[in-house]
């Protein structure tokens, strides 16, 4: 999973995209998906800003 985060914070055009629905994550449930969305978010926050664009 924290590859996943890692990639994605990376390459915040592909995390826009999973965020709008124009892209997925090949085997990862909805679900998860949304909890690494989620932690990306809470992530931001944690570091003091108002937390990532999404």
């Amino acid at each position: 999973m924290q590859d996943i985060v890692s990639f994605l914070l990376e390459n915040p055009d592909v995390l826009k995209q999973v965020v709008n629905g124009d892209a997925c994550l090949l085997g990862i449930d909805p679900e998860k998906t949304g909890v690494v969305v989620d932690s990306i978010r809470l992530l931001g926050k944690s570091w003091g800003g108002g937390g990532f664009w999404i």
